[in-house]
């Protein structure tokens, strides 16, 4: 088997998560972590994934990824299928989960090279 180290350009990974916190390379957060073009940044928007609004993303898309996930907290919930597709009218992707699996699935495609974007809840 040949196994090779994952590397990454993004400035910001993912190292753990567990209920209640994400752990980055630059610090544990207890709060609703923005992710975009491999930094942290800011997120104005709603402070828990019940409240979230189009509105809330879009404001925050002024660079566009090819996927958007969104990290729903300890237990996994739908997205409301209409800020679904007025994402995907933008030719973005976005899927909802759970916070433990958006964070290993942004950290894979963040090491596939892929513009991803995350917002994960605690």
């Amino acid at each position: 088997m040949l196994l090779q180290k994952e590397a990454t350009d993004a400035n910001v990974t993912i190292k753990a998560y567990k209920a209640g916190e994400i752990k980055l390379n630059t610090g544990i957060f207890d709060q609703v972590v923005f992710l975009a073009d491999g930094d942290k940044k800011d997120f104005d928007g709603a402070k828990n994934f019940e409240q979230l609004s189009f509105e809330d993303l879009n404001r925050h898309l002024e660079t566009r990824p090819e996927v958007f996930i969104i990290g729903t907290g300890e237990k996994h919930h739908l997205l409301s299928a209409k800020i679904t597709q007025q994402i995907n009218a933008m030719g973005i992707a976005i899927e909802a989960m759970a916070s433990r699996q958006a964070c290993h699935t942004y950290q894979v495609l963040t090491y596939e090279q892929r513009r991803v974007y995350a917002l994960i809840y605690p």
